[in-house]
């Protein structure tokens, strides 16, 4: 009994300690090739960073597996020192092209501004990493980012229209690699070459948040808008326009005038020029001559003495004298009927 007991412990034992490999594993790629990186900066804020790169996991097009390359593959973006991972990312799986995310794609890794990124420059690694539990014989191949591979753009304009060019420059790649499917991924628009319906749905899935980091290769373009400074509102202006006939005699003759009936030199402005608006409507009408001459020149006056005295309060006065001159003319014409 002890012995039976024994076989069935040493049984369970190769049981849980054996690796579970994958059902149906599948053909490793002939190769893997990254032909292209481009790494930009200050795209969305300044310090962040963007690695876009060209893969080609080489299978020819009649042994694409059909288990997608999202489940076999990750790319790995890995310090100078080749260990510290900084990003990861899984390819894209396009299904127009048919490639179930295999063969020639795109694909990106994005780092926000912070204290984690490498050095501008640095020749950081991107790893092409195939699973075992898919691939008997994994390649798990790794790249080396050079230092020509930086864009030497510093400002964030200069670097969203350099990654617009490579994207533009990508598209033309891949529409030849899947030249057979007809896919067009560039399209014209009044503002130029702009991304297709097509492409645009392919550089959204394998590049995140292009459309921010490059608003110009979409016939919909995005931008954050700066902030517009704002001027705190003050009656600075008004203030000075209004004291500027202090120390004038046209200014000192208004406020002479108003003592006498007990106003100051606004008000006293303002009763004249209403007085000579209606005086000189009452003589316009008594002359026989249309009433709108009068008014003609009643806003004339008005005019006059409001960019003399460039007060508010003698403004507001004016508008409501010329109502009530046109009140006051309409009765005497009325009565002259």
């Amino acid at each position: 009994m002890k012995r039976i007991s024994i076989i069935l412990l040493l049984l369970l034992s190769c049981l849980f300690t054996t690796p579970v490999l994958a059902a149906d594993p599948i053909d490793p790629p002939s190769s893997i090739a990254m032909p292209d990186v481009q790494v930009y900066r200050n795209l969305a804020e300044p310090g962040d960073m963007l690695y876009v790169f060209q893969y080609d996991i080489a299978f020819t097009s009649d042994n694409y597996s059909t288990v997608p390359a999202s489940d076999t593959f990750l790319f790995r973006l890995f310090d100078t020192d080749g260990t510290t991972l900084l990003a990861s990312e899984t390819p894209y799986v396009y299904s127009f092209f048919g490639s179930n995310g295999y063969g020639d794609g795109v694909n990106a890794f994005y780092l926000e501004a912070d204290a984690g990124n490498p050095d501008w420059g640095d020749e950081v690694f991107i790893n092409l990493y195939d699973s075992p539990s898919y691939f008997v014989s994994p390649l798990n191949p790794s790249f080396q980012v050079s230092p020509s591979d930086y864009t030497t753009s510093e400002t964030q304009a200069e670097n969203q229209d350099e990654l617009k060019g490579f994207v533009l420059l990508l598209c033309d790649r891949l529409e030849s690699a899947y030249q057979a499917t007809g896919i067009i991924l560039k399209a014209s628009s009044d503002a130029g070459i702009v991304l297709s319906a097509y492409g645009e749905l392919y550089f959204r899935g394998a590049i995140d948040g292009l459309q921010a980091l490059s608003p110009e290769l979409f016939f919909i373009q995005v931008y954050i808008p700066e902030v517009i400074p704002v001027t705190a509102y003050d009656m600075s202006l008004g203030d000075t326009y209004g004291a500027r006939l202090d120390a004038d005699d046209l200014g000192g003759g208004f406020t002479a005038a108003g003592s006498y009936i007990g106003v100051d030199g606004n008000i006293a402005a303002a009763l004249i020029a209403l007085a000579a608006t209606v005086g000189l409507c009452i003589w316009t009408v008594r002359k026989g001559w249309n009433i709108e001459i009068g008014l003609a020149g009643g806003g004339i006056i008005g005019i006059f003495f409001a960019l003399i005295m460039g007060d508010a309060i003698f403004t507001i006065i004016m508008i409501a004298s010329l109502l009530a001159i046109m009140g006051i003319v309409w009765l005497v014409l009325l009565k002259r009927a």
